[in-house]
Formats: C-alpha cells, structure tokens, sequence
C-alpha cells in the first residue's frame, strides 16, 4: 500500500512538472503561462534592467557640481562623453529589457520592458531610437505604459534640443487623465522642458503640481527648493521663504539643508532693526555650527549678500575678504566674491583701480558657463584700458594745476602729501594685522571645537594637540619670545617705526635693533627728499609740456567716451565724457565723431539736444563723413553694399583659383578692382590677385608683390598672412637653390593623411571628399578629423586629412584605410597616392611639386621604417 501510495506521489509531481512546462511556452495565453511570464519577467529581466537604470543615473549625479547660486537644474546634465562612461550599464539594461520582450511576450510587464530601453537609449544619447520607442509604447502599449511614453519621449525631445516637438507632445499630454504616478513624471519632466527654454512661469507651475507627489527618496526636498529659488528669481520672496521652509521640513541631505537655511535668511521680511540684527545672529550661529566649517567661505559671502542689499558697503567688503580668506581653492565661490567686490568698487565707490585688480582674479577662475560671464569677461578686458584713461587724466589735471602755483608751496605740499600717506599706509597695515589675528583666533576657536579630537569644553592644557597649536599660533604672531616680565613691551621704542626702519634695513645687514635713530631718522628724510624731487620733475612748467598734458587729456577723454558707450553700454557717463571733450578741447579732431556720438545717444531720449548736436556737426564740419552720415542715412549701406560687392567677386575668382582658372579669376579681379571704389576689403583682393598671378610669373617678381603689399597695408589684419607668404616663399628658395629637394623626418610634428589623385573627369574630386567623410564619420568621428582639397597642377588634386597629433597616429590611419580599401580603384581613372606627411614637409612638397622624391622619402622613413615595425 505504500508502495501504491508512493507510486502516486511520484506520478502526480511528474504531471504536475509537465503542465508547469506546458505553461512555459511565450505563446500560451492560459492562467498558469501568464503567471509564470509576468513573474520572471517583472523580477528578472525588468527588475535587472531598472538596476542599471539606476545605476546610469546614479553615475550622471556624481558628475554633476550643483551650483546653488543659479536655479538648479531639474535633472543633471549628460552628453555622449559622458555616455562612454556607462555603456555598459546602458548596453546591459537593454539587453535585459530585451529578454522580457523576447522571451515573456505575453507578460503584461512587455511596455515597461520597451520603455527601459527607450530610457536607456534616451541616456545613451542615442535620442532618434528612443524616441521611435517610445512612440511604439504609445500606439501599442496599456494606458499606463502610453502616458510614460509620451513623458519620457518629451524628456527625450527636451535633450535633444527639438523644443517644439517637446511642447506639442506636452500639448497632447494635456488631454491625458493622470493618476498620481504619472502625473508625478509628466509634471517633473514638463517644468524640466520649460526650464531648458528659460520659461520660469510655467516651470514653476507643474513643479508646485509635482513636488506633494514625490516622497523624500525621490528629491521631494531639492524640488521644494528649486521652486523656492524660482520664485525668488520672479520677486516673490514671501514664496520663496515658504518654500524653503518646506524643503527644510522634508529633511533633505545636509547640503541641500545648509543652502534653504542661507536662503531663507536672504528673502526674509525685515520690519525693523530688531530682524535685521536676528538675521546676523543666524549668520552667526551658521559659522560656529563645526558641521559648516566647508561652508565658512559661503556664509561669508552671503553675509556680504546680505550687508550690500541693506546698503552697508564697508561690511559686505569686510565679509567678501573674509569669504577669500576662507576660500580653500580657487573654486566658483572664491571667483563670486571677487565679482561683488569688483562690482561694489566699479560701479558704487568709483574705485576703478581696485575694481580692476577685482576683476581680473575673477575672470581667472569663474567658470564659463556662469550667467552673464560674456558681460563679465567684456569689462573685465576693459578695465585696464579704462583705469589707464581715469588715471591719465586725473594725474595730467592735478599736474597742471600744480604748474599754476608757487614751486615752493607744491614742494611743502607734496611733502606733506606723501607723508600723510606713509602714515595712512602704516596705520592700514596694523589693522590688517589685527585683524589677520581676530580671523586666526575665530578659525582656532571654531578648529578646537570641530574634527581635531578635544572639544572647547575641555581644559585647554588638558589637550596636548591644542597647546602645541597655540604655541604655533603666537609664534606666528609674535615671534619667538623669551618666557619674562613685559614680555609684550620688549623692544617697544625699536619697533616704534618699524615698517619705515624695515624698507631702510632692506640697503643693508644691520639689524633694526642696532642702527642708531638719528641715522634711521636721516635715512628716511633722505628717501621723502627723493621722493619730493622725482614728483617735481613730473610737473609740466613749459608750454610744450603742458600741451602734451592737455593732448594726453584729450585722448583720454575720447577714450573713455567709447570705452563708456561701446563697451560698457553706458550711455549717461558715455555722454558726460563726449561733452567734456566738446568743451574743453574745441579744436580737436574729435569732435566731429563725438558729436555723431552725442546725436545717436540723444536720438530717442532727447531729440532736442540730438538736433543740435547736428547742425553743429553740419554747420562746422560739413566734409567729413560723419556729416555725410547725418545728411544721407544710406550713406554707410551704399558703402557696405559696395563691400559686398566686392565680396561676392572675391568669392567668385577665389573658386576659378581653386579650380586652376587662373587667367578667368585674374580677370574678374582686375575687373572689379577697376569700377569698385576702394573698400576696406580691397587688400584681401589684392591679395589673391598676387597669388593668382604667382602660378605664371617667377619667385623673384611673386616675392616682389608681396613685399609691396606688406608695405601698403602695414597693420592690416591679413598682413602677417601675407609676411608668412614671404617667408615660405624665400624659405623654400633657400632650399630649391640646391639641386635637390630636402623633406626632414619628425615623428612627433603634426602629421596630415595625403591622397594625391587626378580629377579627370571632373567628379572624381566630390567621390573621393564624400568617401572619405563617409568612412571618418563611421570609424573616425572622435576624431574630428578636418578634410580638405587643393589643386596641385592641372587636374591633379590633394585631399588632406588633418590633423593627427603625431607619425604614428597617422600612420595607423593610412594602415587602416589603405587595408580596408576605402576608395574603390573604379572610382578614379588614374593612379592615386595616398601617404602621411608633417606639416613643414607638406609645405615643401607643395611648392615643389616633387612627388616622386617625397614617395621615395615616404617609403624609406614610414613603410619600411619604425611605423610599420610597430616601434
């Protein structure tokens, strides 16, 4: 019996065995065959393909710097760079999205199987299959899956920059009901589209609907303050401080914590003395917090922030030095308090000279993707020029009303000027020094209670960490001491003058401690005298040195005037300038461009003043062509117009050159240069008129031309192209004078990929330049190899591939694609010759023409030397 039993245990295991592989088959529908497909497939293939998914994004984050002083972006940048560096995690996710598709295709976990792969090729970069994927989820998939689809296939549109396909899929989501899953990523990825087209207002629309969706895990907290920072943008402080609220209250990742709190601080309503004071207690508290201590610069800069919106410059400066003093490295924080210093000192204290020390360590280290750093940069290039001008003609005027007074009394005066200064300076650097000491002390107390291993509480020589620190601190201070009474009073008299005795001890080796104060005394009265006689020497006494100090003046007013208007984009100061000059300078030759200035600035603002500065400018200066420009507005087209012309022919004769037509682009030339007027692009003609020319007369008469040019056009832009010309020419002159030519190996110059072909009948050349590209784009795009294509003689033509890096780079191309045979031997008429070449030797055989000699150096130093030995 229990055999019989046994008997049909075992039987019922067997068949039940065979139904569950029964169920296996992908192409049954029944219960059994269903369930065992969406098992394997939700916790297989798509639970693995949703790790790697993951895993992508989680390497996109680390990549990624957050820049909390602009609107952090909604999801972090990629490009196909950055793409390589998880291919594999990429390649892998579609690989396992793909066994669910293959293997379970009646699984109902298929749609989200094809929209991991849409997402990953999305990563990938590869937008044109994502998107085609995440169209096939949309027409075939469940209405769960389609809504995704259209969500991500935005996302995927907004990555590629097709902005209007983006915004009619987000009109055609509008028609779709939502549950809360997918209105969480349609919301998310609709602010993230209207992010990346600058549109703040419906941006922060779907993230106020999106972020009560989220949970923490999902970045509830960041997206709370990526609003906070939208509505601060707007004006909307009030909101903005209620949402960074929120994104404290969210408990985010400390980071993100620290900068709502800083934020918070700098929207908050003030009503009165009593929160101004509250909001730097916050500050406070924020620098002695040891969890801020990488913050410090940061507090500090927004303390700055803070002190500079209530008006009270001296303190945001004094914060802004003390954000650089805090600054580790040269980092984006380090580069923004240099900017607000520069901005402060140029544009409210006039302090040009220090602004422009400002701006120039700011533009060492600002990153160029920050906001307005064009604008930055352009004043920051300006800045020397302008501070040149400002301190031109200040000093020029002080001189000249120096030379108006009694040379006894500017003598006293300067004397005492340059004293005062000397004590100014003096006093300055001790309060440095103080306060250098105060800063040491803050960071010590701050270091004592943060990572040193005692905290603050303790017993100061309990630790012997913090005596050994405190030793280090006072000799940095004090020097080296001997342990007595009044030790602080030691040497008080000798250290009375000290940084005067100090730059006098810089002549000699005798010690401060042991020069006897009436020498020291002597010493400095010698070097004031110095001084005193060097100022007068400056001061113009004669009527020509005074004219050269009114000229420099005047240059510099000019200047100025369009350092102002063209640079800056300042109109008023702009103004202010042109009319100084006007006055004080009548006669200058100036004046009649100042005066067109001055009718353009008043044009719209004011037509009155605008209307006479123009019959000034008619009446006194009716010839020249600013004049001419008021009289004709059309004036200035015709010219650029002719320009054009002249252009359009230089294009035209430049193909015929290229073509070996040079008799026909001669002509056009000719023709041109005889009825155009003269231009500002009448070199360039010139120019090519000597190379066209150069093909049928000798070197000697080519070089000729060349020289007259460069001594018609001395400073003109294409000049030094045309020097370089020269020197080619008589450089290779040199070397032709010689009965053979000479190429010289340089493995490590820069090499180009050479094919030397006949273009017989005529469409050889576009065959092989569409050839080559074709075949570089899909083996080479890295690369970003450069093609292009000149006339050797007759119909021979040169295509060059530039530009690799050494011999060896180029030789393994010219391996690869003499091995691969990309240009079939049907496709030309005539023998080819492909080779590698450097740039010095291509220059040569260019002008020589000796092909069969480089052949022959080619062969012996690259196919039969190093490079095909693998060396």
């Amino acid at each position: 019996m229990i055999r019989s039993f046994g008997i049909i245990i075992c039987s019922g295991a067997l068949f039940f065995a065979l139904f569950l592989l029964s169920g296996c088959s992908a192409e049954r529908k029944n219960v059994i065959s269903k369930g065992y497909h969406n098992t394997t497939a939700r916790f297989n293939a798509v639970f693995y393909a949703k790790n790697r998914i993951a895993e992508i994004e989680s390497i996109i984050e680390d990549n990624h710097d957050n820049n909390y002083d602009q609107i952090l972006r909604i999801y972090p940048p990629y490009d196909s760079v950055m793409a390589l560096s998880y291919k594999e995690q990429s390649d892998d996710a579609i690989k396992k999205a793909s066994i669910a598709i293959e293997r379970h295709k009646n699984s109902k976990f298929v749609d989200d199987a094809y929209l991991l792969v849409g997402i990953a090729r999305m990563y990938d970069t590869d937008y044109v299959n994502a998107v085609e994927t995440f169209k096939y989820v949309f027409k075939n998939g469940e209405d769960r899956e389609r809504v995704l689809a259209l969500a991500y296939l935005m996302r995927s549109y907004t990555d590629d920059g097709e902005y209007r396909n983006g915004l009619e899929v987000s009109g055609y989501l509008d028609k779709e009901k939502l549950n809360k899953e997918e209105a969480k990523v349609v919301y998310i990825n609709r602010a993230y589209m209207y992010q990346m087209i600058d549109d703040e207002n419906n941006m922060v629309q779907n993230l106020v609907k999106a972020a009560p969706l989220l949970k923490r895990k999902d970045g509830k907290g960041r997206l709370y303050f990526i609003i906070g920072q939208v509505y601060e943008s707007l004006g909307f402080e009030s909101e903005a401080y209620g949402y960074y609220r929120q994104c404290i209250g969210s408990n985010p990742e400390y980071e993100l914590d620290f900068h709502a709190r800083i934020r918070m601080a700098q929207v908050a309503e003030l009503k009165g003395a009593s929160d101004v004071k509250s909001t730097r207690k916050l500050f406070e508290k924020l620098l002695t917090d040891k969890k801020n201590k990488q913050f410090i610069d940061k507090i500090y800069y927004e303390m700055g922030e803070f002190e500079a919106k209530q008006g009270n410059l001296d303190q945001a400066i004094d914060n802004y030095k003390l954000a650089l003093g805090a600054s580790t490295q040269a980092n984006r924080q380090k580069s923004l308090s240099y900017l607000r210093l520069g901005q402060i000192y140029f544009d409210s204290l006039k302090r040009y000279s220090l602004a422009k020390s400002y701006y120039d360590s700011t533009i060492q280290i600002l990153p160029k993707d920050f906001e307005d750093y064009e604008k930055i940069a352009r004043r920051q290039a300006v800045l020397a020029d302008f501070v040149e001008q400002i301190d031109a003609i200040q000093l020029q005027d002080s001189l000249l009303v120096l030379a108006g007074q009694d040379s006894l009394s500017t003598r006293r005066m300067i004397r005492s000027q340059l004293q005062q200064q000397d004590s100014i300076q003096q006093e300055k650097e001790e309060r440095a020094e103080k306060e250098r000491e105060r800063t040491a002390r803050r960071n010590n107390n701050i270091l004592l209670g943060n990572n040193t291993g005692f905290s603050s509480t303790n017993w100061y020589f309990d630790s012997p960490a913090a005596v050994a620190q405190g030793q280090s601190e006072f000799r940095r201070i004090w020097g080296d001491r001997p342990l007595e009474d009044h030790w602080r009073r030691s040497n008080k008299q000798v250290f009375k003058n000290y940084d005067e005795q100090a730059a006098i001890q810089a002549d000699d080796d005798v010690p401060v401690e042991m020069q006897d104060p009436e020498e020291v005394a002597a010493a400095i009265e010698a070097r004031l005298e110095d001084r005193t006689n060097a100022l007068m020497e400056t001061i113009p006494y004669s009527k020509q040195e005074q004219l050269e100090s009114l000229g420099i003046i005047e240059n510099a007013l000019f200047r100025l005037g369009n350092i102002y208007y063209f640079d800056l984009e300042e109109e008023n100061n702009a103004t202010l300038n042109f009319v100084s000059l006007i006055e004080r300078f009548p006669e200058s030759e100036h004046v009649p461009e100042v005066l067109y200035q001055l009718i353009l600035i008043h044009e719209k603002s004011d037509p009155q003043k605008a209307s006479v500065y123009k019959e000034k400018l008619l009446n006194e200066f009716p010839n020249t062509t600013y004049a001419h420009l008021i009289r004709n507005p059309n004036y200035d087209l015709e010219n650029s117009q002719a320009v054009a012309a002249v252009k359009r022919v230089y294009a035209q004769a430049y193909q015929l050159y290229n073509q070996g037509e040079y008799a026909f682009a001669l002509d056009k030339l000719d023709s041109a240069l005889q009825v155009s007027p003269e231009t500002s692009f009448t070199p360039q003609m010139d120019l090519l008129r000597i190379l066209v020319l150069a093909k049928n007369e000798s070197k000697e008469t080519y070089e000729g031309r060349l020289e007259s040019f460069i001594q018609e056009y001395p400073d003109f832009p294409i000049t030094p192209y045309a020097q370089e010309l020269l020197e080619k020419s008589q450089n290779f002159n040199t070397a032709a004078s010689r009965k053979e030519v000479v190429f010289s190996e340089n493995r490590n110059q820069e090499h180009y990929f050479v094919m030397v072909y006949d273009n017989v009948n005529g469409g050889e050349q576009l065959a092989v330049t569409e050839t080559i590209q074709l075949y570089n784009t899909l083996n080479w795009d890295e690369q970003q190899l450069k093609l292009s294509t000149l006339q050797m003689e007759g119909n021979r033509r040169v295509s060059i591939l530039r530009s690799f890096e050494n011999g060896r780079e180029a030789y393994r191309y010219f391996k690869e694609f003499e091995k691969k045979g990309v240009i079939p031997p049907a496709t030309l008429t005539t023998k080819s010759y492909t080779f590698v070449i450097t740039k010095d030797n291509f220059d040569i055989l260019y002008q020589s023409r000796d092909l069969a000699s480089y052949m022959q150096f080619f062969d012996k130093n690259y196919r039969n030397g190093i490079y095909e030995q693998g060396q």
